[in-house]
């Protein structure tokens, strides 16, 4: 692959070497260009060839600098997304209703490229030797690893992916390459029963190993089930054991059960210190236990302000941990705090968290509720950086049809206390 060369730096290495725009970037140290993520290790390399196609002629630079010191060149690219091969029979993405829905929420990227650069979840179903062997040339650490099985039968059933490789195999190669792995499994009560033997088979090449349970809506396939409360209570024994063995072993206790399953399960929630370093909270896991610590600090630090008269939102998981929050801080504060936990029709009762809760939904559990001077919203419920909920409703749109403002706040505790207690 080839990449055009918009624009050069002033004063950069490459305007230095001579190089100009619409010149076309070709290899590095003898290795064809793929995508930019080639431009941005090289860029921070100290000594490499560099290959660049100059009108009909190809030049190879030897470039020697320092690694802070930039190439300088923007590159006409975009990494397009690498699609998914597999047809889990646990999909999310196929259990969306088919409108209503961001056409961006039914891509299936399954690109180890993206894993590197925004830590989503990758099968490597759909990488070759060559993409292992730059994956460790380029340092692409850490990668995000969708395991679900040790067992390759058992995963490319679950994959439903007859040709998924070994991925054991695949993890041994990156974890002598250097590359550090977070992995993941999906658990589909009677199917994927082998969580402890997966965690012990995959605990020798990996960072740690979130056991998260199965997200089914009301279009979901119908061969699976929801996690149950004995469902729940098994995994917790299968694995609270194995935690405080690689504890003892690895330092580590290396295995984190989302939340779901101590709610589900009607568990006490582990302590904070039970986390560790809170790596695989994009998961669900430990996102309680930190919400609670950082709801503890931030009322410790906050000594005047005032509380008034208003509501707040949520789904159903987090309703009982948002209510005992809103309940301390009026127990210091004052003032009145209601939670309404809202149910989700849109996906199916079975979906639980607030970032599927939809704008719709909001609507039909508070119309008519006398929700004071204004409606609290997790940001975590709204497209990155926009108002609107997964049904395409605005929040402004939602303030039109329930008649009050609406506030939204990060789903951190402190922004949450900060967000219920105005400073005097």
């Amino acid at each position: 692959m080839r990449m055009r060369i918009v624009d050069v730096d002033k004063g950069s290495v490459g305007e230095e070497l001579g190089i100009k725009p619409d010149d076309e970037l070709i290899a590095f140290d003898g290795q064809k260009v793929v995508d930019i993520l080639d431009y941005d290790f090289y860029n921070e390399s100290e000594r490499f060839y560099m290959t660049v196609k100059s009108g009909d002629e190809e030049i190879e630079f030897d470039i020697e600098k320092d690694s802070d010191e930039d190439l300088g060149l923007t590159l006409e690219e975009e990494l397009s997304v690498r699609v998914c091969r597999n047809k889990c029979i646990f999909c999310f993405v196929d259990q969306l209703p088919k409108r209503e829905l961001r056409k961006s929420l039914h891509v299936k990227d399954d690109d180890y490229r993206y894993s590197f650069i925004s830590g989503s979840y990758v099968t490597l179903t759909n990488v070759s030797t060559d993409d292992l062997e730059r994956i460790v040339r380029l340092k692409l650490s850490p990668l995000y690893i969708s395991i679900h099985s040790s067992n390759n039968e058992l995963r490319r059933k679950m994959l439903g992916n007859p040709k998924a490789p070994d991925i054991v195999e695949q993890l041994k190669f990156l974890y002598r390459g250097g590359i550090k792995i977070h992995a993941q499994i999906v658990y589909c009560p009677e199917i994927n029963e082998d969580v402890a033997e997966t965690a012990i088979d995959t605990a020798p090449y990996c960072e740690s190993l979130a056991v998260v349970p199965v997200g089914l809506t009301k279009d979901c396939n119908t061969a699976l089930r929801c996690v149950n409360r004995d469902d729940a209570r098994r995994v917790v024994e299968r694995i609270a054991p194995l935690q405080k063995e690689f504890l003892k072993k690895k330092r580590t206790r290396y295995v984190f059960l989302a939340d779901e399953f101590y709610i589900i399960g009607e568990l006490p929630v582990p302590s904070y210190e039970h986390y560790e370093n809170f790596v695989q909270i994009e998961n669900g896991v430990g996102m309680i236990a930190l919400f609670k610590h950082e709801v503890e600090f931030a009322l410790e630090e906050t000594d005047d302000g005032q509380v008034g008269n208003f509501s707040i939102a949520t789904g159903v998981a987090a309703y009982k941990t948002i209510k005992e929050a809103a309940k301390k801080i009026t127990d210091k504060f004052g003032g009145s705090i209601k939670v309404f936990p809202v149910v989700n029709s849109f996906f199916g009762e079975s979906v639980t968290v607030a970032g599927l809760v939809t704008g719709g939904d909001i609507y039909k559990r508070l119309n008519g509720e006398e929700l004071g001077e204004y409606l609290m919203l997790p940001r975590c419920m709204l497209k990155e950086f926009g108002d609107v909920f997964l049904d395409n409703m605005t929040i402004g749109e939602l303030e039109h049809k329930l008649g009050t403002k609406i506030k939204i706040v990060g789903t951190d505790g402190v922004s949450f206390v900060k967000g219920c207690v105005q400073s005097e």
